[in-house]
């Protein structure tokens, strides 16, 4: 699940959450290295994106997406770089357990002990609030699954 957030004027969270490290990697792509609205990327620069590995309920890793995103401006051209080898290093390619599809909701099992001290939304929001597979915007304690024509979707439904 990638996470971006800011709590800065109020507390949002963008949640993608996803079954296949392609499906993250075509967002990390889409985002921050062939999007041509520079509003965008700089807004992603200055908010949090933290992948949370995810297996059979709990979270079972952590990577810090920036750490992976360097800028480059050479002659006025700016242009975002990510580390990919570095990528598949840090994310599993395939996870133990059964994984999510279209219409099916994520189970955290203990979301207060796997999210402690961290940056992320999470533990605002679970029990009460579970988060399904896909896209869901998250603001002031309100869920939303509507889409954004920002964030492509990198597994379709009925693309299963």
């Amino acid at each position: 699940m990638l996470e971006t957030a800011n709590d800065a004027q109020m507390a949002w969270s963008v949640f993608f959450v996803y079954r296949d490290r392609e499906h993250i990697r075509f967002l990390l792509q889409s985002i921050f290295v062939e999007n041509d609205d520079q509003d965008v990327v700089d807004a992603h620069l200055d908010q949090t994106a933290d992948l949370w590995v995810i297996e059979n309920g709990r979270r079972v890793g952590h990577v810090d997406l920036h750490s992976l995103i360097s800028i480059h401006d050479d002659a006025g051209s700016r242009q975002v770089l990510l580390d990919w080898i570095r990528f598949d290093q840090l994310v599993p390619a395939s996870l133990t357990g059964s994984v999510l599809g279209h219409g099916e909701e994520l189970r955290l099992l203990a979301v207060q002990e796997d999210f402690p001290d961290t940056q992320s939304n999470l533990p605002l929001l679970y029990p009460d609030t579970p988060i399904g597979y896909g896209m869901q915007v998250w603001v002031d304690g309100d869920l939303t699954d509507q889409p954004y024509e920002v964030y492509p979707d990198p597994d379709p439904a009925g693309m299963d």
